[in-house]
């Protein structure tokens, strides 16, 4: 005897509410993550925006600024160095020597082309195994203080109240990048005949290779 037909088994009414409630969230979801790496990436490279919030995210995550070769400066380095040279444009000493410096895109651009500078020159001297040891670093300091004691008693009441520095500050990011450029166009000059601007040709070619990436427009 045949057996009565069987009816299709009828879903919930509920579930494809719920199925579709579900799609259209998780679309929310990924529309508005998207918005907020555009957003992020809008304020990092095209606005360079300083305020805390991306203050806060450039210092957990390792956000480009530009790069050369395998050498990648970070924005949280850019930020950190525009606040020092904005500190300086806004002293006293500054001040007192009529240096007019607009704060403005420029003044950014600069900044980012010196970090990439010392990147290259950083780059450069591992290849050519060139170093500044600590020994020299701290007698180019005693040597830069003696230079300036007649005018400037008290280097580290100078340094932080125009650059928010201390003088470990000053040796790394300021002395510690010149002695190694000095050393650099030495080597270069022993190694071409003497030609005293052979270190200035080398950097003109390598900044303009395609390695060197910068990210934050101005």
């Amino acid at each position: 005897m045949p057996s009565p037909p069987q009816s299709a088994a009828v879903p919930p009414k509920g579930k494809p509410r719920r199925m579709v409630m579900t799609i259209v969230v998780a679309a929310v979801v990924v529309v508005l993550a998207l918005g907020s790496v555009v957003g992020f990436t809008y304020a990092v490279y095209v606005a360079r925006s300083e305020n805390p919030v991306v203050r806060a995210i450039a210092g957990v995550l390792p956000i480009p600024a530009a790069k050369v070769g395998n050498r990648t400066i970070l924005y949280r380095d850019y930020l950190t160095t525009y606040d020092t040279v904005k500190t300086f444009v806004n002293s006293k000493a500054a001040k007192d020597q009529n240096l007019n410096v607009p704060i403005n895109a420029d003044l950014a651009k600069s900044t980012l082309e010196k970090l990439i500078y010392q990147a290259a020159l950083s780059e450069l001297a591992e290849q050519k195994k060139v170093t500044v040891s600590d020994t020299e670093l701290r007698a180019f300091f005693t040597d830069v203080v003696s230079a300036a004691s007649s005018t400037t008693p008290d280097v580290g009441v100078y340094l932080l109240e125009n650059f928010g520095w201390n003088e470990e500050d000053f040796r790394q990011n300021v002395l510690q990048p010149a002695l190694l450029e000095q050393k650099l166009g030495t080597e270069l000059m022993n190694e071409n005949n003497g030609d005293a601007n052979a270190l200035t040709d080398y950097m003109t070619k390598r900044l303009a290779e395609p390695d060197v990436v910068r990210y934050l427009r101005f």
